[in-house]
């Protein structure tokens, strides 16, 4: 149903414009992982059947991810010690 909105949505646009499905689509991953947006929800909203579609997809959007849980991991771990 909504593919279909938003279809309809790019049918009046003339073609040099270069936006398409996947150009929206990807524009739309961008802004919601840029503001937070857990990638979970981001999954689901984009209809993707495994959560590892959207990261191999998007995951050049979190590229302090890996960081900031070993800092996050570390820390916690000094305290225990």
């Amino acid at each position: 149903m909504e593919r279909r909105r938003v279809k309809r949505l790019f049918e009046n646009l003339p073609p040099e414009t270069g936006v398409g499905m996947y150009g929206f689509r990807h524009y739309f991953a961008l802004n919601a992982r840029g503001n937070g947006i857990p990638i979970t929800d981001v999954a689901e909203w984009m209809g993707h059947k495994s959560i590892e579609e959207t990261y191999r997809t998007y995951r050049h959007l979190m590229p302090g991810s890996i960081t900031k849980a070993a800092r996050i991991l570390d820390a916690v771990l000094w305290q225990a010690a």
